[in-house]
């Protein structure tokens, strides 16, 4: 069986994420918080802390 998919749809499986959250973005924050499993307001002060580096929001969350 054949299933179509929209073009938006393969790219957001396909695309590699970005390095960096922007926090002007609630798209994106929520988007970070969800993968990350962590309100978005914690998200929010990690990145506050650290910067917008996924990497060190990363370790930041882990402490």
């Amino acid at each position: 069986m054949i299933r179509l998919v929209s073009v938006a749809t393969v790219i957001s499986i396909y695309q590699k994420p970005a390095g960096t959250v922007d926090p002007n973005d609630s798209a994106q924050t929520d988007l970070w918080a969800s993968r990350l499993n962590v309100p978005r307001e914690r998200l929010l002060e990690a990145i506050s802390e650290v910067g917008t580096s996924l990497a060190a929001v990363r370790h930041r969350l882990e402490k």
